[in-house]
């Protein structure tokens, strides 16, 4: 018997099936990325700048993010050839809105983040990034749109984080199609 608010089964399979295995790693990849580097970003701001729990976050992060990009491209690749062409309620309308606030912002937190690098970055040894803006005015700018992106891009997965709980209180299990 199914009740009357939980999904059948094969409702459950089909919603499953909207996200292929890929789509559902690089979103949990993102998850994790992205709320460690928000946590720790902004837990980071408390700390004096020589402590070394600081010193080690603002060295591991952007390798971190910056080894993360190509996985958010391919996420954003398979988002958009996913995505329905026509959105046919105002709900959809907003979740599509949504989601596309959060690519936009992610998007502007890696491209800020890379280009207000003050130093030339090595990844994991073997690759150095360059340090791309050499004007410290613009770097200071970068910075400041840096750190309110990141802001905006907290705000963003706050209220998706709200959205899944709402959706799960009311018998919607959107965390079944990201198994």
């Amino acid at each position: 018997m199914t009740h009357l608010h939980s999904p059948s089964s094969a409702a459950i399979a089909g919603e499953a099936s909207a996200y292929s295995k890929p789509r559902i790693f690089l979103h949990w990849l993102s998850a994790a990325v992205i709320l460690w580097a928000t946590f720790s970003g902004f837990g980071v701001a408390f700390l004096d700048s020589d402590h070394p729990f600081r010193q080690w976050v603002e060295s591991f992060n952007p390798q971190l993010t910056s080894l993360f990009i190509p996985f958010f491209a391919w996420r954003l690749c398979l988002a958009v050839k996913a995505a329905p062409h026509l959105r046919h309620t105002s709900k959809e309308r907003l979740a599509s809105a949504a989601h596309t606030a959060i690519y936009a912002a992610v998007s502007g937190v890696l491209i800020t983040g890379v280009l207000m690098m003050t130093h030339p970055v090595t990844l994991m040894e073997l690759i150095t990034l360059p340090q791309l803006i050499h004007s410290k005015i613009a770097l200071v700018q970068l910075h400041e749109l840096h750190h309110a992106l990141c802001a905006v891009l907290a705000g963003l997965v706050a209220l998706h984080l709200a959205a899944v709980v709402m959706h799960q209180v009311r018998g919607k299990s959107v965390l079944g199609r990201m198994r």
